[in-house]
């Protein structure tokens, strides 16, 4: 008898559409998973990439003479066009297919970090960092298209999962490996070195998603058998009328803001007022991405037997409760040295934060199961658009506020960092909302 995640792992290779001879579905199988890794790697590719600025920012500041609300705004400009182009994105996405957009995404991508280590001003810094935004904008929706095509119903879940996972591993290997790596050759060759393995990967995507069954769907069939072609305006207008998909992105509105605001800058330099060395604070920010891309496929794995309004309750909470205790504690009135505290102690706390957020993903799970397949992209680069829509919000705002204390003090940062529990709530709030009955689809 298969355990509950040994279920979920062997769910994840059925197909969803159709019942193949058994050739022919091991061909569509080692399909779908061939495409399905290299889909993630852009992902990992992407958020290596957006997250290298946080861990560089102190040698970019230096030789360039940013303040700190300058290298947020430089910071921020990647998920604004990010976030802008999530839309149009999902609907090219849906429209063209993936074979055109992929290979073309990943080398825009890698054009715009080469130009990033070649940029000598702030304005070039933010045009190259909002091209890349742009580049990338499809990543996430495209693996999510994959997913839907080539997994069943209860596998996308574990699939979206895995697909976040590669947020967080992508974010670690950005914050600690691009920090070590930049320590010894400069942010100009670390940029460099990112932008040249692009390449290869642009060709391995090229390759891995020739099938058809990765091409556009381009119509839709009414009940009278008439086939019917939405206009991208239309196909808009029937996706955010669904209560779910606006639920669902108010969900990952509030968590992706905090992941991508947070963990991609302001949670070093909250943690170098406490007291952390950088090296230390790039540690804690790695174990944050670390525990996010565990918490993912968990999330994933355990939707099927517990509901997902149950998962993002629970995970919520916990992260609610552990970033409030990061943000406040250790107070001066229990220890005077914030050295005297282990570092494992932070350590723990930022894998639960992470952890919690993890069941973020679920959102992509409840609200693709409300629509067609040939809706999925968009919806999926709609609920996208609200995380980074939000994210870019939460990764301005605390500058701005600390702007107003004339100082980067610990007491500004907490007061700047508090804006991240009220994204949280309203996570909260709109999870609560939710259906009892919500979650994916059984095999």
């Amino acid at each position: 008898m298969h355990t509950p995640c040994l279920r979920a792992l062997c769910n994840l290779y059925s197909s969803p559409v159709q019942v193949l001879p058994i050739p022919a579905r091991m061909i569509s199988m080692r399909t779908g998973v061939i495409a399905f890794v290299f889909a993630e790697l852009f992902v990992l590719y992407q958020l290596t990439a957006q997250t290298s600025y946080a861990p560089l920012h102190p040698l970019i500041a230096k030789e360039l003479g940013f303040t700190l609300l300058q290298s947020g705004v430089v910071s921020a400009s990647f998920l604004v066009s990010y976030g802008l182009f999530q839309i149009p994105g999902g609907l090219l996405l849906d429209r063209l297919g993936l074979r055109i957009l992929f290979p073309l995404g990943i080398l825009c991508s890698a054009v715009s970090i080469y130009f990033f280590s070649r940029s000598t001003t702030m304005l070039e810094l933010i045009l190259c960092r909002a091209c890349l935004g742009c580049a990338c904008s499809f990543s996430f929706a495209g693996l999510g298209v994959i997913a839907q095509r080539a997994f069943s119903p209860a596998g996308f879940a574990l699939a979206i999962g895995l697909g976040e996972s590669a947020l967080g591993v992508g974010g670690a290997i950005g914050e600690f490996g691009v920090d070590i790596f930049g320590e010894h050759v400069g942010w100009r060759q670390t940029m460099l070195v990112t932008a040249l393995i692009g390449v290869p990967l642009a060709i391995g995507c090229a390759w891995s998603i020739r099938s058809p069954l990765f091409a556009p769907i381009r119509t839709i069939k009414t009940n009278d058998t008439i086939p019917v072609t939405l206009t991208f305006m239309q196909r808009i207008i029937s996706v955010i009328r669904i209560r779910e998909v606006i639920l669902a992105a108010l969900i990952y509105g509030g968590t992706c803001g905090m992941v991508m605001g947070f963990g991609g800058f302001w949670n070093i330099p909250l943690q170098e007022a406490w007291g952390w060395t950088p090296r230390e604070s790039v540690i804690l920010n790695s174990v944050f991405f670390l525990a996010t891309a565990i918490g993912a496929p968990i999330a994933g794995i355990l939707s099927a037997q517990f509901g997902a309004k149950k998962l993002l309750i629970v995970g919520i909470v916990i992260s609610i409760l552990s970033y409030i205790f990061d943000l406040m504690f250790p107070p001066e009135w229990i220890v005077t040295n914030v050295a005297d505290w282990p570092l494992w102690v932070d350590c723990i706390n930022m894998f639960l934060i992470g952890l919690g957020l993890g069941t973020s993903i679920l959102a992509f799970s409840i609200a693709t199961r409300m629509v067609a397949p040939h809706m999925v992209g968009l919806t999926i680069s709609i609920v996208n658009f609200s995380g980074i829509f939000f994210a870019a919000i939460l990764q301005v705002v605390p500058g701005v506020i600390i702007q107003w204390f004339h100082d980067a003090t610990l007491v500004a940062l907490q007061v700047g960092h508090s804006v991240f529990v009220l994204g949280m709530l309203m996570a909260l709030v709109a999870t609560l909302c939710l259906p009892s009955h919500t979650q994916p689809a059984r095999a």
